[in-house]
């Protein structure tokens, strides 16, 4: 895990706005856009793979932070800096100024979508669980865990503490834990019964050979609901001019060959792009 606020300057290579994208919006919005191609973004992470995690070798990588670069990129800007933050801390260091967005696989949700300005979305994923080997309680879905009064873990603040709620699962069977080595521990020592995260989370953890564990089949509903998570890049409700410019920048990369080039080196496929818009998600 990462402890220091790590410094990364990053050079990508600039493409002048088009005069159509041109900033004329509030002082904010003008200070990121020029924080963006003079120094930089301040970009805030949470070390979870697939969407933005540290290599062995101390790179930041992951679906969210490459395709970051790639629309700033497209946009004559730049990441200065990368910021490992406590999941619990993204949205509150963002609203107070330490950074400028958040790269994290962040859920778009009615609830953020009051505190945070959202960009369009990047990818629309289904669910699953991590169980034991041979999924001994037979475990389903997040119903079956409630159905069997069985215990299930999840990130602490992520979607999946709703969605088991939702599925009727009492508070006291559901460990909110840090991270996903927390939580796979915690399965193999039997003190839950099943990790939550997202399908392509589920697979990471699968493929990257932790023994004893495997996956569920894939699920898009909860609760009769449809469950299809949409992440996107969080930023300041005052930089809405700003988050125009990079959506119209976004708009021409997100299912494109090099984009989903970028979700299946992650282990994402095509079929988890968006199918929804911010708007809609925010809706309620």
């Amino acid at each position: 895990m990462i402890n220091n606020l790590r410094r990364r300057s990053i050079v990508l290579g600039g493409i002048a706005f088009a005069a159509g994208i041109a900033m004329a919006g509030s002082a904010m919005a003008q200070g990121l856009m020029e924080r963006a191609t003079g120094d930089g973004l301040r970009v805030a992470f949470f070390n979870f793979v697939p969407y933005a995690y540290m290599t062995d070798g101390g790179e930041l990588t992951g679906t969210d932070v490459e395709t970051l670069r790639a629309v700033l990129d497209a946009m004559g800007g730049k990441i200065d800096e990368a910021n490992a933050t406590d999941w619990g801390a993204l949205i509150p260091g963002l609203k107070a100024g330490r950074f400028d967005v958040v790269a994290a696989g962040m859920f778009v949700t009615p609830e953020r979508c009051a505190e945070v300005q959202f960009s369009e979305p990047t990818f629309g994923i289904q669910q699953a669980l991590l169980v034991a080997e041979g999924n001994p309680d037979g475990i389903e879905t997040y119903e079956t865990i409630a159905e069997k009064g069985l215990k299930v873990g999840a990130v602490s603040g992520a979607a999946q503490v709703g969605y088991a709620k939702a599925a009727g699962i009492e508070d006291g069977n559901i460990q909110q834990l840090p991270d996903n080595p927390t939580g796979v521990a915690a399965l193999k020592a039997g003190r839950i019964d099943a990790w939550a995260v997202s399908a392509p989370g589920v697979r990471q953890i699968v493929a990257s050979g932790v023994e004893g564990v495997q996956s569920t089949d894939v699920f898009a509903e909860v609760a009769g609901e449809p469950a299809v998570s949409h992440g996107a890049f969080a930023f300041r409700k005052g930089d809405a001019d700003f988050v125009e410019a990079f959506n119209a920048a976004m708009a021409d990369f997100i299912g494109s060959d090099a984009h989903i080039a970028i979700m299946e080196a992650h282990g994402m496929t095509a079929d988890e792009l968006p199918i929804l818009s911010t708007a809609e998600l925010c809706g309620g």
